[in-house]
């Protein structure tokens, strides 16, 4: 309680003209002097964020009923939990949705880790996050966001079959969990970079004995595009063009031809077993056998690819697909400047990378298994991270 008072002051002794200054001081101090603040701040505090959680339960009634059964569907809450809180009041269910939208994060989360290992540092690995929304026209979703990542793993020096398996394993896992690209795809399908690469492949069908620097003047003199919408310096492109070859001729493909499925990697793996020991005490195996696992987990879920798919945002939420904010590479020395690229084009512009997942109350328990994945998929890729910073310092410890 704030209070402000004074302390009678002594009497002093008027002016020639009668005017007694500290008289007016005595008055002015009885009038605020006894002034006392009653008000309970912690109440009208409690009050407020009251009101709030209340117009935000009234508004998002159907969201929050999704997400509660949402956390049932993943064993998260008990139906007696639920059951006791809609007997209740609206507090009740609104306390018990905060409480499931933080215990699904932190589950998701802990499926990531745990396929890498608990106990190791993953502080700069993103966790997963998501934002229950709602509106008239799409009905009620969730907002998935993730951080740009660019995951570049070391494979050009391995053992060719042994390399081929684990970049099968990482396209299986990005593809079904939703959640990145190969550089060599992003490559091809970011802005005018696809359309650079389609234009000089097809020069060099006619035009390969021709030297870049000889190309660089052709393209401009015949205002080739795009090459001449990016530059007229005929310098700039020749570089520009022995670069671009680089990407056309050292890529996933070049290098592993057609990457193999997870049936076809099984079998790999068990003829290692027989009859290659030495590929089997490699710890990119490992990688190999948790993949595995999450590919018999999708097959036995029943879960499929197109089923609850990741959707990309609209114009409301943001313009960049979900799979941008992981991209994976296999090592070649283009793939960081090209990644740097399209995510500083991303950082400028102001966008994230983001993807919706659409929620009904029937269809929960399938949008619980497609998180789970997506949980897994993040996992998988934290573990070849951890092994590839691993035998890379082994490397230079030697």
């Amino acid at each position: 309680m704030l209070s402000i008072q004074s302390e009678t002051s002594e009497i002093v002794q008027s002016s020639i003209d009668g005017y007694r200054p500290q008289a007016t001081a005595d008055a002015v101090g009885q009038l605020f002097g006894q002034v006392r603040i009653e008000t309970d701040l912690n109440n009208l505090i409690d009050d407020i964020r009251r009101r709030r959680d209340k117009a935000d339960y009234e508004a998002n009634r159907p969201g929050i009923s999704c997400m509660i059964l949402l956390a049932h569907s993943m064993g998260l809450v008990e139906e007696e939990e639920i059951d006791q809180a809609v007997a209740a009041d609206w507090e009740a269910v609104y306390r018990l949705y905060q409480a499931v939208v933080a215990k699904i994060m932190d589950h998701l989360n802990q499926e990531s880790m745990s396929i890498a290992g608990i106990d190791l540092e993953h502080n700069d690995f993103e966790s997963l996050c998501f934002e229950m929304q709602q509106s008239q026209s799409e009905g009620v979703f969730l907002v998935m966001g993730i951080y740009p990542r660019f995951s570049q793993f070391s494979l050009l020096d391995m053992d060719s079959e042994l390399a081929k398996a684990v970049a099968g394993c990482l396209k299986w896992t990005i593809f079904n969990g939703g959640i990145g690209v190969l550089v060599d795809d992003l490559s091809k399908n970011w802005m005018m970079m696809g359309e650079e690469l389609d234009a000089l492949k097809e020069a060099l069908e006619t035009q390969s004995h021709l030297s870049d620097g000889e190309l660089a003047e052709i393209f401009l003199e015949n205002k080739v595009y795009p090459f001449t919408e990016i530059t007229e310096d005929q310098e700039y492109l020749e570089d520009r063009i022995g670069y671009l070859k680089s990407v056309l001729t050292n890529n996933c493909k070049s290098l592993f031809g057609e990457l193999p499925e997870i049936g076809e990697i099984r079998r790999m793996l068990a003829g290692w077993r027989k009859s290659n020991q030495a590929i089997c005490q490699n710890p990119w195996v490992k990688f190999i056998r948790e993949t595995i696992k999450v590919w018999k987990w999708v097959e036995k879920s029943g879960l499929k690819a197109s089923e609850c798919r990741i959707s990309p945002c609209d114009d409301s939420h943001g313009d960049v697909y979900m799979d941008y904010g992981h991209v994976i590479g296999f090592g070649f020395d283009w793939e960081e400047s090209v990644v740097r690229d399209v995510y500083d084009d991303i950082a400028q512009a102001g966008e994230n990378p983001e993807g919706i997942i659409r929620l009904n109350p029937l269809a929960c328990s399938e949008v619980g298994e497609r998180l789970t994945l997506l949980a897994k998929s993040r996992g998988l890729i934290r573990l070849a991270e951890v092994i590839n910073t691993d035998l890379e310092s082994q490397r230079e410890a030697q």
